[in-house]
């Protein structure tokens, strides 16, 4: 579980709205899922969303308060059918993920992670090239 991740950017809101209001917009852009973990950093907000009445279909999603983007988290991991909230517990508590939460920045450079249990984050290359074709 775990191991190689990268984000990308799904939505955007209003900078400034509350996180409340951007939580629901990101509840509605992900076909009505609902809400079951969060946690709040003053650059970002880190939440938990799952298919009501599926408690495995759990996805990850960062919002970068700055900038009003919902950046979707995805690890290549074969968890094909989602997360669940023991999955999130593991995932705050084991791993350095909230490192790279607290600075969502870091999540929208362009680079892979990679997360192992006990390990800090590390970045593993870019996922896109710059506009001058450079990877």
């Amino acid at each position: 579980m775990f191991g190689h991740m990268k984000a990308e950017p799904i939505l955007r809101v209003r900078p400034a709205c509350a996180v409340e209001e951007a939580v629901v917009a990101l509840t509605k852009a992900t076909d009505e899922t609902q809400a079951v973990r969060w946690i709040e950093f003053p650059a970002a907000v880190l939440v938990l969303v799952i298919v009501t009445g599926d408690p495995q279909s759990g996805a990850f999603y960062v919002l970068d308060r700055k900038s009003g983007t919902w950046l979707w988290v995805d690890f290549e991991d074969q968890q094909y059918g989602g997360y669940s909230i023991r999955d999130f517990e593991i995932l705050v508590r084991d791993y350095d993920f909230l490192r790279l939460v607290e600075r969502p920045g870091l999540l929208k450079g362009g680079f892979a992670w990679l997360l192992r249990p006990g390990e800090p984050a590390e970045t593993v290359g870019a996922t896109k090239c710059s506009s001058k074709g450079t990877c």
